[in-house]
């Protein structure tokens, strides 16, 4: 990284991530069934079920990857980094989604009617973000690795 350039595709990755680390954290699920005439409501995070555990590592991957692809100044470094941050990108967008189709597996109370919680959606935004930024950061790569080879044909055309 050049000195004062940020590099914003990495602080999106990063930030996606940690959006997904606290949506994990939050409810996820929430089924509410009756018992005995009273109505009663559970509320449970990402990590009770495998769907979250997945998002909660993609998350941290995502977090960790994005944060070295802005410190790491390497091209070589930074080029593996984009891919194991589009990587981490990619399951925490898709882990929600998955979390969404397992509602009715997560209460096994008959009866019980479920839904998903807020946590869920905010994981789901930190995955749209983080996958905004690996694009993003596959883009740039892409104008960067093209412009040394545009300025070399105009160097060899003008000789």
């Amino acid at each position: 990284m050049k000195a004062g350039k940020i590099s914003y595709p990495g602080v999106s990755v990063a930030a996606g991530g940690a959006l997904g680390i606290i949506g994990v954290f939050l409810t996820w699920f929430s089924f509410s069934y009756a018992a005995n005439g009273q109505g009663i409501v559970v509320h449970l995070s990402g990590l009770h079920d495998w769907s979250g555990s997945v998002a909660l590592v993609a998350a941290f991957g995502a977090f960790g990857f994005g944060a070295a692809y802005v410190i790491m100044e390497d091209t070589q470094i930074r080029r593996v980094m984009g891919i194991l941050m589009s990587i981490s990108s990619a399951f925490l967008l898709f882990m929600p989604i998955v979390g969404m189709l397992r509602l009715d597996s997560v209460a096994d109370v008959p009866g019980a009617s479920t839904s998903f919680g807020d946590g869920m959606v905010i994981s789901f935004v930190g995955g749209v973000i983080a996958v905004a930024g690996s694009f993003l950061a596959a883009r740039a790569k892409d104008a960067s690795e093209a412009a040394p080879a545009e300025a070399e044909t105009e160097a060899t055309a003008t000789a």
